[in-house]
């Protein structure tokens, strides 16, 4: 690689004495995005260290996206809606899906807080949304025992606004830091899905109550925050400000969004797979025992409880985990390659979420790695494609609608529809543990 000659870099320290390289510039450096170029950031990128410790500010908004989960599970317990009850069950997963639906006009709608605030301040506000958001059910539900379905649609469309705001731009901001601190951070989302739905789910079912799962997410926000605060890049003052950033790239999409479309329709697959599997899973195991390790007719039972928390989830989040990782050893020398991964990727979307519909409980946790690990291969591949190829001035509205791309698929995995998705995989098939159905 030939020499490229770049400003000093400012130094911070981070946490915990750690030293971290800081860029003048809201957009970390002056690089060109030509081929050239492209492999001088491959280059330097390689040799500047992970900032890991913001795998856990990244990771703690996760743990209140990961409501959707176990959580919304025990949620809706607590309300009294029987998972054998179609319409019931139908109504509720509309009231969490209005997560997708804030989620996904949030990536629009916060083009109105750039006018008076920072990419960076974006971040703190999205920690602090999401905070009440877990609030909600917490004090309103578990705390005053109210059961109507509107608190369910506010906290969750809360938590929507806190996601949608904080995701794209968070990657936007750490940007600075290098491709090998974002191939490690985005690892924090399956992680923050892990704590809440194998640890915590764990203890919940050795007796701990259900509303420990929104007050400990809410406990650990202010921490990340400060977390964020100490290790991030810090922003140039005479740096244009985000609306001014989102405008011009909408102004010049024709550089950057033709490239960006198989990216938009990858994320969609994918977010569609990871939402879908959540009431996918518990519309068709819909009683409290699951069974293991036989096929659907089986009276081998274990726990539903149990099954999910050690298996079905660190399935999932094994094959998110590890699957963004692999990115980073991958080569995007050239548009062919890049095509054909996303191909790979697309395929374990779809093969795994198809092998759902055999019914057998062993296969199901294996259907949900192979289609998380597709998924996350999706967020990984996207993450270096950005950084490596779309110029720095656009990578935040990149971000934004290539995570809202993600939303609608997210929306459409994650609503009524996926109750209607369970009902057809069930089909004439019930069982007394598996696609049971309400008995009169």
């Amino acid at each position: 690689f030939r020499v490229v000659e770049i400003n000093p870099l400012p130094r911070g320290r981070g946490i915990m004495g750690r030293t971290v390289e800081n860029s003048d510039s809201s957009d970390g450096s002056d690089l060109e995005s030509d081929c050239d170029s492209s492999q001088e950031m491959v280059a330097a990128d390689e040799d500047s260290a992970p900032v890991r410790v913001l795998l856990i500010c990244f990771m703690s908004i996760f743990q209140g996206y990961a409501m959707v989960g176990n959580p919304s599970h025990a949620l809706k317990e607590r309300l009294g809606i029987s998972g054998e009850d179609q319409s019931a069950s139908a109504a509720f997963q509309d009231a969490v899906a209005f997560f997708q639906i804030t989620k996904l006009l949030m990536r629009v709608c916060q083009i109105a807080f750039l006018v008076v605030v920072k990419p960076a301040g974006i971040v703190y506000l999205a920690y602090v949304v999401m905070f009440v958001a877990l609030m909600i059910p917490a004090l309103c539900i578990y705390g005053a025992g109210m059961t109507d379905l509107w608190l369910v649609q506010l906290s969750y469309g809360l938590g929507g606004v806190a996601v949608g705001l904080f995701e794209g731009t968070f990657l936007s901001v750490i940007s600075p830091l290098g491709k090998n601190t974002k191939t490690f951070v985005i690892m924090g989302a399956p992680l923050g899905f892990f704590i809440n739905n194998t640890i915590l789910a764990t203890f919940n079912y050795y007796g701990m109550p259900n509303v420990v799962y929104y007050y400990f997410t809410a406990a650990c926000l202010p921490f990340a925050m400060w977390l964020f605060h100490r290790n991030r890049p810090p922003v140039q003052k005479q740096a244009k400000n985000g609306c001014e950033a989102f405008l011009h790239s909408l102004k010049h999409c024709g550089e950057w969004v033709p490239k960006m479309i198989p990216w938009f329709i990858a994320k969609f697959v994918g977010n569609f797979v990871l939402e879908d599997g959540f009431p996918l899973l518990f519309n068709t195991f819909n009683t409290h025992r699951v069974p293991f390790p036989g096929g659907p007719d089986s009276n081998d039972t274990i726990p539903f409880a149990l099954y999910t928390a050690w298996y079905w989830f660190p399935m999932m989040a094994a094959g998110d985990t590890i699957s963004r990782r692999v990115p980073k050893f991958l080569s995007l020398h050239d548009r062919r390659a890049c095509y054909a991964y996303l191909t790979f990727a697309f395929l374990l979307c779809v093969g795994g979420e198809s092998l759902t519909a055999l019914l057998i409980p062993v296969v199901t946790g294996l259907a949900a790695f192979i289609a998380n690990f597709g998924n996350g291969f999706i967020y990984g591949l996207s993450a270096k494609y950005i950084d490596q190829f779309i110029e720095e001035e656009h990578r935040y509205a990149a971000y934004n609608l290539w995570c809202l791309a993600g939303d609608v698929g997210g929306y459409a995995g994650g609503s009524s529809v996926a109750v209607k998705v369970a009902h057809h995989v069930c089909g004439d098939r019930h069982y007394e543990y598996v696609c049971a159905v309400k008995k009169s």
